[in-house]
């Protein structure tokens, strides 16, 4: 079995662990759609998820406010929706 790195998982969710679970379990869902590189592809989906967060490869964060916005006035004019 291959060593991960423990400490740059340990420094990625230091300030921010709520914010780094969210981000992994919602990259777990969609890391399909990347390019993972071919010394992850082995290995588990969390490991690879949390590896590129800790690498940068992949950035994390909150929307801005006209983002919100947008994505609520695109929410509230889809059929079928409603707040």
């Amino acid at each position: 079995m291959k060593h991960i790195e423990i400490s740059k998982f340990l420094t990625l969710s230091k300030a921010n662990k709520y914010e780094v679970a969210c981000a992994t379990f919602d990259l777990v869902d969609h890391i399909f759609k990347l390019d993972v590189p071919r010394s992850l592809r082995g290995r588990k989906l969390s490991v690879q998820a949390i590896s590129l967060l800790a690498d940068g490869a992949v950035q994390y964060g909150y929307e801005k406010e006209d983002n919100e916005e947008q994505a609520l006035e695109v929410f509230n004019n889809t059929p079928g929706t409603s707040e």
